[in-house]
């Protein structure tokens, strides 16, 4: 059989599909300016607390660094340009 079937209770604490009752605190929490950032680094790396939310944070981080990433590249590059295009200009 492919599908297991749980009874209820036997699915640890932690382990239990967040419903969406679940979801609209994290989504609160996730709106205050600076405190949503120290919010996703205590879900995601924190001991304890539902592994959906923890991952949900772990990704967050992720792409929120991917993002960061691109955005100092693209900063570099264009003062690197910026920084040409003002030494040709007294030339």
């Amino acid at each position: 059989m492919d599908h297991q079937t749980y009874v209820e209770g036997s699915v640890a604490e932690n382990e239990k599909v967040m419903k969406m009752k679940d979801w609209i605190p994290v989504s609160l929490f996730l709106m205050l300016p600076f405190a949503n950032i120290v919010f996703l680094f205590v879900w995601a790396f924190g001991s304890d607390g539902n592994l959906n939310r923890k991952n949900f944070a772990k990704a967050s981080l992720l792409f929120m660094a991917i993002i960061l990433g691109i955005y100092f590249l693209f900063g570099t590059i264009a003062a690197i340009i910026t920084f040409i295009l003002i030494g040709m200009e007294g030339q």
